[in-house]
């Protein structure tokens, strides 16, 4: 039997206006969605039971411990995530610097004013060996008194005669690291890959009126500790490292070989505020963060942060 055109598309015209059939339309579009989402939210759960798995697998820690199940190749963690003793410098701007004293550069020296290159040059490799005695130095690192670093300063010297006072009463307060990077070794060491520090700076000198050699030195120190007892393991091989940033700004006189400060500042990054002024570096590991949320940021690689960190300050380091 044929269908009549006409009366087919006004039957079809009928049934797009019948309400019934509109709602019936709305009603599987809405089933299909759920269908849709439903399916989607499976897809995740299945995803996400097999993470949990492969990290317990894996060795799996606490939630709050993202860097745990260790399924990226460490050079390519985050920089948030702690370091270890594989890669102690991993994502630190001084990864790039010198290791120790190589990093202490000293500028050509030459006559100039009244004054030798020798006596110039020598005046330059005083200071030099100041900023060695005093910041990678085992002796004054861990040592109790860094007989070495306090005969390069001139007898009798109101800097000098601080710092014994200081050495020889360690916990009245921070007055020692204004000048000496010391750490507690009960409670933490130096990773000496790195001979001790990586270290980068500038040194440049002038003539007063007075004929004597001003010299002006700006280097800052970056250093790799692990925790002497207690240490976290972070993976197979590696163990957690704190790094903790000296900089400091020095401006001396030389006389007769021995050094004469005439002003100085220093900034130290990644110290525990809250810990006791023993004269000692505390440094904050991974966990210890937690507590400087309401500290004030300080980024040790910007130009102007020298005079918000000084010993003891309750600064949160951006970066290490």
């Amino acid at each position: 039997m044929s269908i009549d055109p006409a009366d087919f598309a006004a039957r079809l015209r009928a049934e797009q206006n019948d309400p019934v059939r509109e709602e019936t339309l709305r009603r599987e579009r809405v089933t299909r969605r759920r269908k849709a989402i439903l399916g989607a939210g499976t897809g995740i759960l299945v995803l996400g039971g097999f993470g949990v798995w492969l990290a317990d697998a894996m060795g799996g820690r606490p939630a709050d411990e993202p860097f745990a199940p260790r399924m990226l190749d460490e050079a390519m963690w985050p920089d948030e995530w702690p370091a270890t003793t594989n890669i102690p410098f991993r994502g630190s701007p001084a990864a790039a610097w010198e290791d120790g004293a190589v990093g202490i550069r000293l500028p050509q020296s030459k006559a100039v004013a009244g004054l030798t290159d020798q006596e110039v040059s020598a005046g330059l490799g005083a200071v030099r060996d100041f900023l060695i005695a005093t910041n990678l130095s085992s002796q004054t690192l861990y040592g109790p008194n860094p007989v070495a670093a306090l005969n390069l300063l001139a007898p009798g010297d109101p800097a000098r005669q601080r710092l014994e006072t200081a050495l020889t009463a360690p916990g009245t307060g921070r007055e020692s690291l204004q000048f000496f990077t010391r750490f507690d070794r009960d409670e933490v060491e130096v990773l000496t890959t790195a001979g001790m520090a990586k270290t980068d700076g500038t040194m440049t000198y002038e003539v007063t009126p007075a004929g004597e050699l001003s010299v002006q030195a700006d280097y800052t120190f970056v250093y790799a500790l692990v925790k002497t007892s207690g240490a976290k393991q972070i993976n197979p091989n590696g163990i957690e490292v704190a790094r903790v940033v000296v900089h400091r700004q020095l401006d001396t006189l030389v006389r007769d070989g021995k050094l004469h400060p005439q002003t100085h500042t220093t900034a130290i990054i990644n110290d525990d505020c809250t810990a006791p002024a023993d004269g000692f570096i505390h440094p904050l590991f991974y966990d210890d963060l937690k507590k400087t949320k309401k500290w004030a940021s300080v980024d040790p690689y910007a130009e102007k942060h020298i005079n918000a960190a000084a010993p003891g300050a309750c600064v949160r380091p951006t970066r290490t």
